[in-house]
């Protein structure tokens, strides 16, 4: 039989896993919490910088005019509206590359998002960024490289996994 002090202490032990566990899952809870509201400010920056004329414009220019002129200068041999719209569109999109390396917005979604954006604009600005590697002796590691890392990666994920990623994300008719 079981003395009294022994109960007690079995009682204890039992109560202090109990208040770990509810410790450990409100933790995971807050943990969850937080992460998610981390994605709510490049989320809204995202969501203000797809309003801007400008932006449109810009990336639109990108895609569809820089592929015409010759990349032999590299960026720093064009024009400097040129180069700024370059630096603009290709740093928006490392930035937010970079903020998906980190877990500050979710990866997979912003991967399925922005899947087509990023592969005609890292298609468009690839030559010109090589030439300025080239031209300036840097190494493959400079020059929007997250970039450019993050557009290979989407360009080997097959599209349908992409679509099956949004349609997650769907809102019901």
């Amino acid at each position: 039989m079981l003395s009294l002090s022994t109960v007690i202490n079995i009682g204890a032990v039992i109560v202090s896993i109990v208040a770990l566990t509810v410790s450990a899952s409100l933790a995971r809870s807050q943990f969850a919490a937080q992460r998610h509201s981390n994605h709510i400010d490049p989320m809204i920056g995202l969501l203000n910088e797809f309003r801007s004329l400008e932006f449109h414009r810009n990336y639109q220019y990108i895609c569809k005019e820089l592929p015409a002129l010759s990349s032999e200068g590299g960026i720093s041999g064009l024009d400097e509206a040129v180069q700024r719209k370059i630096y603009d569109i290709g740093y928006f999109f490392q930035l937010y590359a970079i903020l998906a390396y980190l877990g500050v917005v979710d990866r997979k979604f912003m991967s399925a998002l922005l899947r087509r954006r990023y592969l005609e604009t890292w298609a468009s600005l690839e030559p010109f960024v090589r030439k300025e590697r080239e031209l300036q002796s840097l190494s493959d590691g400079a020059i929007l490289n997250i970039f450019e890392h993050f557009a290979m990666q989407l360009r080997n994920y097959p599209p349908g996994e992409m679509q099956k990623l949004l349609d997650q994300w769907r809102i019901p008719e």
